[in-house]
């Protein structure tokens, strides 16, 4: 309890002592201590009434102070900086009324603070309000904690009969009742948050994942949070062990391997410490790292393509393809060059730059510079292709009357392209569902699990039939 309290301008501080230098603070300030106005108001103004109820009202709340202390030290203090304060106060105010709005400190018998406007006794502040706990929606709800808990707690733990709990969630309503997540953490091993970690998500491709993820997560009354690497594997290991410090439930990796083994081992290495702290991962795309893998059949993908394009006639080729460091563009392109062996044709022209969309734009124009006798262009994904066809537009040439496009991955914006975009089609909101579930259902052997995705190839118009 603290001995003394200094009055100064309205503010009351705690330092553990009596003393005098309080109430000469308050005078240098012009602000009344514990309330008070100046009685002197009254003399300096001839003796005006608002100068005379200054006074009154300065030695009112010096008194008040005084006697709700009962008399004691801390009492005393406050009652002499209010009686030495007022002239100050009266000065200020020019012997007015205003005198008698200075702020209002005072003690009482515990030695905490009360604080508000000037009423003669005193105001007194507003203590700061108790944060609402579990249990005080449970009392209000007229239920036991443990119902309470079930119902406001992680989602599908125990299930609540719905009366009991529309009772609790309106309960909590009316409270404004939050859960201590950090609380719920500690109790559980692991937050309620599951991190989700793409290359960009501007591009369709990550976002369709993204909201099959997200849509699992809720079904388990989980949250998304989502992360962009921009495709820098360094960035993508800082944001594993950013989750794994904050104790993710679970991570997703829907981003793109590279080629380096270095890389690769890193990050491989940044799950394992991840799941030794009793994490689960799993990842999109090749079984490369410890974890379940949701594998796409980009190879089988591309080769079922080339196939299709042969069949309509096409013999020259030639492919936009992205940076030759991804995973997906090697296995991508090898397999379209497959399905064109297959078909007893020669390997195609192939171009390499960035993986979206002016990526696609750029090489489209670099291909019409060198030149090419290609009758239909591959693009490695649908962002690239449809790059391609601005760029070929904006140079003269028709699609597909004088030169084919196909992509690849069937985001909803290739159907709506004028001519609608040839392509292979990967189901990709149920590949984040699926990726989602496989992290959060470990297998009971404890193997890494991988679950082929397959690919259909879809012909539309902007590949010509040349037969």
């Amino acid at each position: 309890m603290f001995k003394g309290w200094d009055v100064v301008g309205g503010v009351t501080r705690a330092d553990g002592k009596n003393r005098p230098g309080a109430a000469r603070n308050a005078r240098d300030l012009g602000e009344g201590a514990g309330g008070a106005a100046g009685e002197r108001s009254g003399e300096e103004s001839g003796g005006r009434p608002e100068g005379q109820l200054a006074g009154r009202t300065g030695r009112r709340a010096g008194q008040g102070a005084e006697e709700r202390n009962g008399g004691g030290s801390e009492g005393q203090l406050a009652g002499r900086a209010a009686r030495r304060s007022r002239r100050s106060v009266a000065e200020q105010a020019g012997g007015g009324t205003e005198a008698a709005d200075g702020a209002v400190q005072s003690v009482d018998n515990s030695g905490g603070p009360r604080g508000g406007r000037a009423t003669g006794g005193g105001g007194r502040s507003r203590a700061p309000r108790k944060a609402v706990t579990l249990d005080d929606v449970a009392r209000l709800a007229g239920v036991s904690l443990a119902t309470a808990s079930r119902v406001l707690g992680p989602a599908g733990t125990r299930r609540v009969g719905s009366e009991l709990r529309h009772r609790v969630e309106k309960a909590a309503r009316q409270l404004g009742y939050t859960p201590n997540l950090v609380a719920r953490t500690l109790a559980h091993g692991a937050s309620d948050v599951v991190g989700l970690i793409v290359h960009d998500l501007t591009d369709p491709y990550f976002a369709m994942l993204a909201g099959g993820v997200m849509r699992a997560a809720e079904r388990r009354g989980l949250v998304v949070l989502i992360s962009a690497t921009r495709r820098d594997p360094e960035r993508e290991i800082a944001h594993v062990a950013t989750l794994r410090a904050q104790r993710a439930r679970a991570i997703v990796l829907a981003g793109t391997r590279v080629t380096d083994d270095r890389l690769t081992g890193r990050l491989a290495a940044e799950l394992e410490r991840y799941r030794a702290a009793g994490g689960r991962a799993a990842c999109v795309g090749r079984t490369v790292l410890p974890a379940d893998t949701v594998v796409p059949d980009n190879h089988g993908g591309a080769a079922r393509l080339a196939r299709s394009l042969a069949a309509l006639g096409h013999r020259r080729f030639a492919v936009l393809a992205g940076p030759p460091e991804l995973m997906v563009v090697r296995e991508r392109l090898a397999g379209f060059a497959e399905g064109l062996r297959d078909a007893g044709l020669p390997d195609p022209q192939v171009l390499y730059g960035d993986f979206d969309r002016d990526g696609g734009h750029a090489l489209a124009e670099r291909l019409l510079a060198e030149g090419t006798d290609a009758t239909c262009v591959f693009a490695a994904n649908d962002v690239m292709a449809v790059g391609a066809l601005a760029a070929l537009r904006a140079r003269g040439v028709s699609v597909p009357a004088d030169l084919s496009l196909a992509g690849f991955d069937d985001i909803p914006t290739s159907r709506d392209t004028v001519p609608a975009l040839t392509t292979v089609r990967l189901p990709l909101e149920d590949m984040g569902e699926r990726v989602l579930d496989l992290a959060l259902d470990p297998d009971s052997a404890g193997e890494w699990r991988a679950e082929r995705i397959p690919a259909e190839v879809i012909i539309r118009e902007s590949t010509r039939d040349l037969r």
